[in-house]
């Protein structure tokens, strides 16, 4: 390994910025074709990064079905966080791709898992975010509302322990000698520890100008908590968890710098914090 020439951190950071763009700002693009779906697309009145704003005055969720309320309300985008996240794991153990794509994939996996398992798990615990939404929209089944947010925080601490397992399965593929902890140390500094901080600093610039967290810097602390499974990740690969004693690597994280994938992540990040992160009004 070549340290003179290895710029493996510029590649690291520009996926990073990637798989936060198409993570977070994807989840409200999702709440928002929920909404166009069941015919509630009227009465949407800003779309950003981290909310979408409707007339509360005009939309009723009771008078949907359980299951549909459920979707409506707010569990659809995290619902399809995970699913997203799921495949992709799949894909990242049964698919060939380059090096570059596979390191992309696999924080975009995290990512994914992060933010769906994340609501599961602490919503339920809060009353708060979508799934707080959802069972504001039960207010007359209590007993409902109580065993859904038992099986929610089940599903989604279990989802969260997967997911740094997961990503510290990943991290394999880039490490030539399992048993070298330097080696291991630094693929996961730069496959896990750049997502985390990328993924924290933009997230909580993106929350601070965002319309939903308003003057509440714990709102925006506590929104950005899920990119914590990479710090895990993180500490899983470099010694926490026995490593594998068969190799899985297949190649070395690239270390020649791609400018041109920072510059498109860097371009769609200023789209995400300056465009989307105030909002933009619909009706």
């Amino acid at each position: 390994m070549n340290q003179k020439l290895d710029m493996s951190i510029v590649n690291c950071i520009a996926t990073s910025l990637l798989a936060f763009v198409l993570t977070i700002p994807m989840h409200e693009l999702f709440h928002l074709l929920t909404f166009y779906a069941y015919g509630l697309g009227d009465q949407v009145t800003v779309f950003s990064a981290t909310c979408v704003g409707f007339d509360e005055k005009v939309v009723d969720f009771g008078t949907f079905a359980p299951i549909h309320r459920v979707l409506v309300a707010g569990g659809s985008a995290s619902i399809l966080n995970v699913i997203i996240g799921m495949v992709l794991f799949v894909v990242l153990l049964k698919t060939k791709m380059g090096a570059t794509m596979r390191m992309f994939l696999a924080q975009l996996m995290g990512a994914h898992l992060a933010t769906g398992y994340g609501y599961f798990m602490t919503d339920p615990l809060t009353l708060l975010g979508d799934w707080g939404n959802v069972f504001a929209c039960f207010p007359d089944a209590p007993g409902a509302v109580t065993a859904m947010r038992i099986a929610l925080f089940l599903i989604g601490s279990t989802g969260i322990v997967f997911t740094f397992f997961a990503l510290n399965h990943i991290s394999y593929y880039f490490i030539e000698d399992p048993a070298d902890k330097g080696e291991r140390l630094y693929v996961a500094t730069r496959l896990h520890l750049v997502m985390l901080v990328v993924a924290t600093v933009v997230g909580c610039i993106g929350g601070i100008v965002s319309p939903a967290t308003g003057d509440s810097h714990f709102a925006v602390v506590f929104a950005n908590m899920e990119w914590i499974v990479f710090f895990w990740a993180f500490m899983f690969t470099w010694f926490m968890v026995k490593h594998p004693k068969k190799s899985r690597f297949l190649y070395l994280l690239p270390q020649k710098p791609n400018y041109l994938l920072l510059a498109v992540g860097l371009l769609l990040v200023l789209f995400d914090l300056i465009v989307l992160g105030p909002g933009i009004a619909i009706h």
